[in-house]
């Protein structure tokens, strides 16, 4: 018997559960077809080929499908959500997730704030010993200059972090 075999038997199926779940959470938020897949930028028939079963969403189209519904993907896809203790727990863990992941960003953004603060507050200490130094030597030159590149690559890496902090925290809401 071969490998794949052995790992092929001995692995259950997963269950997934797309279709009816879909047609669960559309139908319990009072949508039609239509105006789930308007919302989720598809076709009406898109949506019904995924709740026939027929077909499945790729994952970029599961994913706004999920965030739409306030939903994790993993529930959609492996509980089966028309057992109302199994829809309430998927509720639960998604507001806990969007809620820790919301925490989680508030963190970083001030964490960004205190570092942005160090930088400055160590560029003002070294303007401040550079001006005060009376006839600086070749090496005090040099460690300025690479002082002032490094403090530029700060910058603009700083300026990055926020940039990209903006856009994930667009893409939370």
């Amino acid at each position: 018997m071969k490998a794949k075999e052995v790992i092929r038997r001995s692995d259950p199926a997963l269950p997934n559960y797309i279709a009816s779940n879909l047609k669960v959470l559309r139908k319990r938020l009072g949508w039609s077809q239509s105006e789930l897949a308007e919302k989720v930028g598809l076709n009406r028939g898109n949506i019904a080929s995924y709740e026939s079963g027929s077909a499945e969403p790729s994952i970029c189209k599961l994913l706004r499908i999920s965030n739409l519904l306030n939903i994790h993907l993993r529930d959609i896809t492996r509980r089966d959500l028309s057992q109302p203790e199994e829809l309430l727990l998927a509720q639960l863990t998604y507001d806990e997730q969007k809620l820790e992941e919301k925490e989680r960003l508030a963190q970083i953004r001030q964490n960004a704030i205190e570092v942005t603060e160090l930088i400055q507050s160590s560029k003002r200490l070294f303007d401040y010993k550079r001006k005060n130094l009376n006839n600086p030597c070749k090496e005090a030159d040099l460690f300025a200059a690479q002082y002032e590149q490094l403090f530029m690559v700060t910058q603009q890496l700083l300026n990055d972090h926020r940039e990209l902090l903006g856009e994930v925290g667009c893409q939370c809401k």
